[in-house]
Formats: structure tokens, sequence, C-alpha cells
């Protein structure tokens, strides 16, 4: 690896770190401080799911150390685990889904919780191509690092989200942090075009088109199709 190569693995190993800051801000108040204060109760399937994703930004720090250390052959055994990592935050994320919809629905939510379990579905989809993409690239060396840098930034989506009850004064909170998750995808494009004079293909396109399907998701949210789609899936009768 040359010193080129060294410099743009400080570089995503330094991102792996703010995206598990960014976590731990966004769930401090609704789950690290009252678990600390023996106040957070929930269901054993949002415990495993939050392990799991941690897990997972863990996984990435420790995967780009690796790389960083020139552990090249221990990075690309541990890279098996990365799959079932996914594959089980696909599943918990998904039961997590329903667990939430069905538990704002039995309290009198809205049809907005009905839209929102559409999103997740469509998120836990995203995240599931994007890793699955990535592992099959994986001799791609920048084609895989960028694609898990954009499966995750779509997954921080939920820990953004949550830093409303932080900054309870920002306008259209759902919106506004929504469209903060992605301005990640302009930092690193920035990086790629600081560092390299050009930006890689994937953050193009397909950073382009998770870009797209979460304006998407922003706008079709209420909808009547996302609405009914959700009834279906939750085996609901027709509002």
């Amino acid at each position: 690896m040359d010193a080129a190569a060294a410099s743009r693995s400080r570089f995503f190993l330094y991102m792996t770190v703010v995206f598990l800051v960014i976590a731990v801000a966004g769930f401090s108040t609704t789950f690290f401080v009252p678990l600390a204060h023996g106040n957070f109760s929930a269901p054993a399937v949002i415990h495993v799911h939050g392990i799991l994703l941690f897990g997972w930004l863990a996984f990435l720090i420790l995967q780009s150390a690796l790389i960083q250390g020139r552990q090249f052959t221990l990075h690309r055994q541990l890279g098996v685990a990365g799959g079932g990592l996914c594959a089980a935050i696909v599943t918990s994320g998904v039961l997590v889904g329903l667990h939430a919809t069905r538990r704002d629905l039995a309290s009198g939510a809205n049809d907005f919780v009905l839209g929102q379990f559409v999103n997740i579905l469509i998120e836990m989809i995203l995240f599931g191509t994007m890793v699955a993409a990535a592992i099959a690239v994986r001799r791609d060396r920048e084609s895989h690092k960028r694609l898990l840098m954009l499966a995750t930034i779509s997954a921080l989506a939920p820990a953004w989200l949550r830093l409303r009850h932080l900054l309870p004064g920002v306008p259209n909170p759902f919106v506004t942090f929504s469209l903060l998750a992605d301005s990640l995808l302009l930092l690193v494009m920035a990086r790629d075009w600081n560092a390299l004079k050009r930006i890689h293909p994937v953050y193009l396109w397909v950073g382009s088109a998770m870009v797209g399907v979460h304006v998407i998701e922003l706008l079709a949210i209420r909808s009547a199709l996302w609405i009914t789609t959700a009834r279906w899936l939750l085996g609901e009768p027709a509002g």
C-alpha cells in the first residue's frame, strides 16, 4: 500500500469513528441515558437490534483499522462476519418496525406510522442491498469501501432523527434531520474530489440513487399507496 492509499485508509477509519459518534449522540436521550438511570424498558428485539447496529459500527472501525495496519488477511477473514451481521440487522430491523408500528397503532397513532413502517422496510432493503453489493465487489477495494460507507450513512438515519430530542428547536425535524443524514454523502464526495480530483462512480450513481429513495420516502410517507401497502403487510383492515 503506497502513501496515498494509506491516506485514503485513514479517511475511512476516521469516518467510521464519526459514524459511531453520531449514533451515540442520537440515541443518547432515548437509550443510553435512560439505560444508565435504569429507566429503559423495551422488548428483547429492540435490545438485540441496538446491539447489532452498534456491533456493525464497531466492526467497521475494526476493519478499517486492520486495513490501516496492513492486516489484509485478517480483514478478509473477518469480512465473512459482515454478511451475517448485515442479515441479522435487516431481520431485527424489520421486527422492530413491526413491533413499533403495532404498538403505536394500538395507542391511537395516526396513519403516519403506517407510512413510516413502509419506509423502515425500504431502508432495511436498501442497507442489505448495498452491503451485499459491497461483498460482491470486494476485490474492487475502492468500490467495496464506498458501498459500505453509503450503507452505513443510510442506516444512521434513525440516529439523526433522534437528535430532535437534543435540538427541539429545529423546524420540521423529520425532514431536516433526514436531509442532514444524507449530507454526509456531500462530505465523502468532497473528500474524493480533494484527494483524487474526481468523484468515484459509486458515490455518483449509487449515492444519488440512495438520496433519491430517501426523497421518495419523505414525499410518500403519508400517501395512500404507502398506507395501503402497510395495512396489507400488517394484515390491518383498509382504512
